[in-house]
């Protein structure tokens, strides 16, 4: 099953909260493909498929259900850079 770790909670949960903009409201990180067949995080509101990830009761993560299957065995981690790294 993917994994999100605790770090990467809080980080996206205070990202969400500095991108505090008009429209931004219901919205979260979810992960979805790119024109260059990689991933990327996108400000959206999740649907109701997606698997959502919560921290201090607030949305930061959506995981579409078509990603279930590639993500399954993948873990959502901060490197020692301070970077988001899906391994």
């Amino acid at each position: 099953m993917f994994e999100l770790t605790e770090n990467v909670k809080t980080q996206l949960h205070k990202s969400l909260a500095r991108a505090d903009q008009p429209g931004a409201g219901g919205k979260c990180f979810r992960i979805v493909p790119d024109n260059d067949n990689r991933l990327t995080l996108k400000l959206a509101k999740p649907v109701p498929s997606d698997t959502v990830f919560t921290h201090e009761g607030s949305a930061v993560l959506a995981l579409p259900k078509v990603l279930h299957s590639y993500l399954e065995d993948k873990s959502l981690r901060i490197d020692e850079r301070g970077k988001l790294n899906l391994s």
